[in-house]
């Protein structure tokens, strides 16, 4: 028969001495709720589940891709080569996903933490790779970016006191500033001077949405039968 917890009702594992949510120890006696402990909701506890849930496949999904990358690599030149790239990306992706899921704190602590190690990855990777510079020439200018971008959209979206269609366009501006920064680095980076192509076709696309998104958004501030409409 599967534990649970008196306290907040999670299932635990028979190895369990405590439980990992509430700290209420396995034995304890009383009914539901008798430990002196701060309460835990129903919505956090499932969220807390979804979120394990989601890091297992998201784990599965990229270590056994990690695996299949390095295989094929190896199989193929006797070495690692080209697969450092790819195996990179999805080290970087597990760190992400593994602060999401376990490190209970605000977003931007979660943000700059991802931050910092995925920036000292790339500093290991340039230090047992000799025959490249890319993981501080390009990898961690791109990481910066990355989080540069993603951390001022969320400071927009927490000081936007009304929200609808213009965290929409928010979020396209901010696509648009980072393909130009994607592009930017790289062509620099490969080139030594700065190109820009394809991220001004992606800009000169997503700005005119945005434009008109806000405009939607703010045509139908005070008129309920357009917000209805809009559902703004």
């Amino acid at each position: 028969m599967t534990a649970i917890c008196k306290n907040c009702l999670v299932e635990l594992d028979d190895d369990m001495e405590i439980c990992p949510l509430c700290g209420t120890p396995v034995n304890a006696t009383g009914p539901v709720g008798s430990v002196p402990r701060t309460p835990v909701h129903m919505e956090d506890l499932e969220r807390h589940l979804l979120q394990r849930i989601l890091w297992q496949v998201t784990a599965t999904l990229l270590l056994s891709g990690i695996a299949t990358t390095l295989i094929i690599d190896v199989a193929r030149h006797k070495t690692i080569t080209w697969s450092v790239y790819p195996v990179t990306i999805c080290l970087i992706a597990f760190s992400y996903a593994s602060l999401f899921a376990f490190w209970q704190t605000k977003t931007i602590y979660r943000i700059l933490g991802g931050w910092v190690l995925s920036s000292l990855l790339l500093l290991l990777v340039d230090l047992f790779l000799d025959r490249t510079d890319w993981p501080t020439g390009a990898g961690i200018p791109l990481v910066f970016a990355l989080n540069f971008v993603a951390i001022t959209l969320l400071a927009i979206f927490r000081i936007t006191k009304r929200k609808g269609l213009n965290l929409l366009a928010y979020t396209f501006v901010g696509i648009a500033v980072l393909c130009i920064s994607i592009e930017w680095i790289l062509s620099r980076y490969f080139s030594g001077k700065v190109e820009l192509a394809w991220s001004i076709i992606v800009a000169a696309c997503l700005f005119p949405v945005s434009i008109a998104l806000l405009f939607i958004f703010f045509r139908t501030w005070n008129n309920p039968k357009l917000q209805k409409i809009f559902h703004t």
